[in-house]
């Protein structure tokens, strides 16, 4: 007998496919209640908003493709690990393209959407390990990276047409990282 899932995670479960099959475009409050068999006051209850589902659905969907997808530890070469993380999120974004759309949709001044946050305290860990051969500050390269890797992403979304140029995402990765890293530096 299979476990009927709580509303909570139908809920996810609703906004996760109305979101994969939207293409980019709206989901809308009243398909994910329709679809999951509740009031819009029960998503209310359970996220605050549809945004706040919206975001945790993408969310989710990032932590489940960084489990199925670990980058490898590094021991030799930090930057090399940093180089990994690069290419793990650049195939995220390019095989979720409507997540990664969802994380963008809205961009204005103070908001930002929670994974990005998950993704730079991610990338600011890694950073903080290889602060001994960064040319500036942990954060500051977090949010470089962060900035050229979602253009990259961005760009190879908007291009799909069949195989990815993935050329372009190493070159901008290596520009990126060699830009930060002190001459001498393992890499």
């Amino acid at each position: 007998m299979t476990k009927e899932l709580s509303t909570r995670d139908r809920l996810l479960l609703v906004g996760a496919e109305l979101l994969e099959h939207a293409e980019g475009g709206a989901v809308s409050t009243r398909a994910i209640t329709e679809k999951a068999g509740v009031q819009a006051p029960t998503l209310y209850h359970h996220f605050g908003s549809k945004q706040a589902l919206l975001d945790e659905v993408v969310s989710h969907g990032f932590r489940r493709f960084l489990q199925d997808n670990p980058a490898p530890a590094d021991e030799a070469g930090r930057i090399s690990a940093i180089a990994r993380a690069w290419d793990t999120h650049v195939r995220f974004g390019v095989e979720h393209p409507a997540f990664y759309a969802h994380i963008y949709a809205r961009v204005e001044p103070g908001y930002r959407c929670g994974v990005v946050s998950v993704v730079e305290q991610m990338l600011l860990e890694a950073l903080e390990r290889a602060r001994s051969v960064l040319a500036v500050d942990p954060a500051q390269a977090a949010r470089m990276i962060l900035a050229a890797s979602t253009g990259v992403i961005l760009t190879l979304i908007s291009e799909l047409d069949g195989d990815p140029h993935w050329e372009l995402s190493e070159r901008v990765r290596d520009a990126i990282l060699d830009s930060l890293v002190i001459s001498g530096g393992a890499r």
